[in-house]
């Protein structure tokens, strides 16, 4: 891993700068093949210089930066070159350090260097990716949160426990004839016990941090005319379905993109459901039918102010047994619906006109995705995380239940506690292999 690798930084496309990073054995002596300064280049000064190419003429103008190991991010040596934002350029670049020794990087290898050079622990590794993909303000805090090693800081002495615990169960079988400290059968089930209910507080962040991290699909799903399209740019607060008395304006469905309280949701406004002989308008209606399949959350939507027809109830039939808001809309006009037809659902009266009820069902909205904080808990854990801590709790309840009914060789017991420790381990990289690291970093972006 210490072969030295070179990689661009920078987003591709035109900007006014864009980098070129390079990390390992010898990338100052590489670098400085091509890039050519008036003064000796000191660690962690800005030094102004040429790009030349492989015929000496200049291909551009920049600053280097060098990172002595192990003062750098990966804790290698590392040399960072800013050029002028052209593809081309930067491409070029890259071409010249190749064939003066460096390799192409492999997605997420300058972050996998920082991990294995110890700078960084697998969580925080993780982050990294994660605070460059935060699609809104909270996934941000989150990720840097992590990035600052909140959820090892938990995670570890949870670890720590077990460890501790394995180290009384090694000594009982190492020295069983002396007389040494040991644990009593309460002693052990009350520190087991208060792992898993550690366990339980990090699980409970889990659905949150799904949501955080990847954001949901929400669909409007109602008759024509009955205020779809009016709801959804009343959510999105801009004008961007279009809004008629006619009905089935709306004939295919329309997707667009909603932070909401720093929760990242896809709002899909869907074509009026009904029966048709317009063959356009029938395959909007089939379209439709697909994104109501894939949405995580419904808002089936109803005339507040006009009885239901047989159309409400033939979708609500369709529609009922998902997660589902029941939205009440038109409500400045009136209120005739029966809501003991509904029973069960969650009901939000609004108007989309003039905006009454709207926060009422954004509330709404993040308490059905199950986005509500952990109270006391800034930290969420991510599906791979989820895994673990699942399967880490189920070695350990496991092992309490068989514990307290029959006695369990010292031996047995070291296993179920040595199990459900790595398990653990592996969520901060503790515990390891080359397989569940490369799964890790191959979702990173080069350069990173």
């Amino acid at each position: 891993m210490r072969d030295p690798i070179v990689a661009i930084a920078t987003p591709f496309g035109e900007s006014a700068i864009g980098m070129v990073r390079l990390t390992g054995k010898g990338v100052l002596e590489i670098a400085q093949k091509h890039f050519k300064t008036s003064k000796p280049i000191k660690p962690r000064y800005a030094h102004y210089g040429e790009l030349l190419d492989e015929k000496g003429e200049v291909l551009d103008e920049g600053v280097l930066v060098y990172y002595k190991a192990p003062h750098s991010y990966t804790g290698e040596d590392m040399v960072e070159i800013s050029l002028h934002g052209n593809p081309l350029i930067l491409k070029k670049a890259v071409e010249l350090f190749l064939k003066a020794g460096c390799r192409l990087a492999q997605p997420g290898e300058f972050t996998k260097r920082a991990f294995l050079s110890g700078k960084l622990d697998l969580t925080q590794a993780e982050a990294v990716a994660e605070l460059i993909s935060a699609k809104t303000d909270l996934a941000r805090k989150v990720a840097l949160r992590q990035l600052q090693g909140e959820l090892s800081k938990y995670i570890r002495p949870l670890r720590e426990s077990l460890l501790e615990l394995c180290a009384y169960v090694e000594a009982d079988i190492e020295f069983s004839e002396e007389d040494i400290p040991t644990l009593s059968k309460e002693q052990v089930i009350e520190l087991v016990s208060k792992v898993i209910e550690g366990i339980d507080k990090l699980l409970k962040t889990a659905k949150t941090g799904k949501l955080i991290r990847e954001g949901i699909k929400l669909a409007i799903v109602g008759k024509p005319n009955v205020g779809k399209s009016s709801l959804f740019n009343a959510l999105l607060k801009e004008d961007r379905a279009i809004v008629t008395d006619i009905e089935g304006t709306t004939r295919d469905f329309i997707e667009e993109s909603l932070n909401l309280r720093g929760i990242p949701v896809r709002l899909i406004d869907t074509a009026g459901i009904r029966q048709t002989s317009d063959p356009v308008e029938k395959i909007g209606v089939q379209r439709s039918l697909k994104k109501i399949e894939e949405a995580d959350v419904i808002l089936f939507v109803v005339d507040a102010s006009s009885s239901l027809t047989e159309e409400d109830l033939r979708i609500y039939e369709t529609v009922k047994n998902r997660d589902l808001i029941v939205v009440l809309n038109k409500i400045d006009l009136g209120e005739v619906v029966p809501l003991e037809i509904f029973k069960g659902h969650s009901i939000i009266k609004v108007s989309a006109l003039t905006g009454t009820g709207l926060q009422n069902l954004e509330e709404e909205i993040l308490k059905k995705a199950g986005a509500i904080a952990q109270e006391g808990l800034n930290i969420y854990v991510s599906l791979r995380h989820e895994e673990l801590l699942r399967k880490s709790k189920e070695v350990l309840e496991s092992f309490l239940e068989r514990y307290r009914e029959e006695d369990i060789s010292p031996e047995i017991a070291m296993l179920d506690i040595r199990e459900a420790s790595d398990c653990l381990g592996e969520i901060v990289g503790e515990v390891t292999t080359e397989d569940i690291l490369g799964n890790i970093f191959s979702r990173f972006c080069i350069g990173k």
